[in-house]
């Protein structure tokens, strides 16, 4: 049963993961999926790990946007 407010579409491997971290913000279970995706991507190595731990902050909170954590990370800092 698909979730509600949740896009399904046809794509490829690669686009599905972009997607997953690019989840909108506030639905239920969205901070999670976004840390899983990063995950994947993650262990695909295209992803640092320090990024990773950005997501990993946000992950319990659907509300929270993981991009002020990630400027942080493109600073060459750590969450």
């Amino acid at each position: 049963m698909p979730m509600q407010g949740w896009l399904i579409v046809t794509m490829t491997e690669g686009d599905e993961k972009m997607l997953g971290v690019n989840i909108p913000l506030g639905l239920p279970g969205s901070g999670r999926q976004r840390y899983a995706a990063a995950m994947t991507l993650y262990q695909a190595g295209t992803l640092s790990e320090a990024a990773l731990e950005a997501y990993r902050i946000c992950s319990p909170l659907d509300h929270q946007d993981p991009a002020p954590l990630l400027a942080v990370v493109a600073q060459g800092r750590r969450p």
